[in-house]
């Protein structure tokens, strides 16, 4: 009899934590349900993009309204202010002259500047693959296309402030995510 309730009291207790992330599911669907609606959206990340031969880190810019999506330039200082409308083709920020050396991170054309549109579209229409909790965070993978995954952590207060494209196993773009709103 002992063993039955202990067997019972173990099955139970296997059970809780996945009533809790069925909630956190809920949440981050709720989530992309918004911002699939959302008519604006914009914020900041740091940036850092990891070529085959070297390491360079940004401080972007991304809004999207009625026009399209849009990436500023913040840093490096060198390009501040500078402003690309962001379609699938873009590679490079260029005015006057300066260039922003984005060239792709994968194959199929990922680069510094096309990377925050990315993870904007994953969050918003991107198959939602796993949910998991690291400490107070909550964690989701989104699959946007065969050849990305996008993993973004939300805080407590349900705002993304973190993110990784991820292709053929590795990572590409780290970004940290400031100032996240929509509307």
């Amino acid at each position: 009899m002992k063993r039955t309730a202990l067997f019972a009291l173990t099955i139970a207790l296997l059970l809780l934590p996945g009533c809790g992330m069925k909630a956190e599911e809920t949440a981050i669907r709720d989530f992309q349900t918004a911002l699939a609606a959302a008519q604006t959206v914009s914020f900041t990340a740091e940036v850092r993009a990891e070529f085959s031969d070297k390491t360079e880190e940004y401080t972007l810019n991304y809004t999207k309204d009625a026009d399209g999506a849009a990436v500023e330039v913040e840093k490096p200082e060198l390009l501040a202010g500078l402003r690309a409308r962001v379609g699938k083709d873009a590679s490079a920020l260029e005015y006057d002259g300066a260039a922003l050396d984005t060239g792709p991170l994968a194959a199929w054309g990922l680069c510094p500047v096309s990377s925050l549109p990315e993870l904007a579209a994953a969050m918003a229409d991107g198959h939602l693959d796993l949910v998991w909790r690291e400490g107070d965070a909550v964690a989701a993978r989104f699959i946007p296309r065969d050849d990305l995954t996008v993993t973004v952590w939300f805080g407590a207060d349900g705002a993304p402030y973190h993110a990784e494209e991820q292709s053929d196993g590795k990572v590409l773009v780290y970004c940290d995510i400031i100032n996240f709103t929509f509307s």
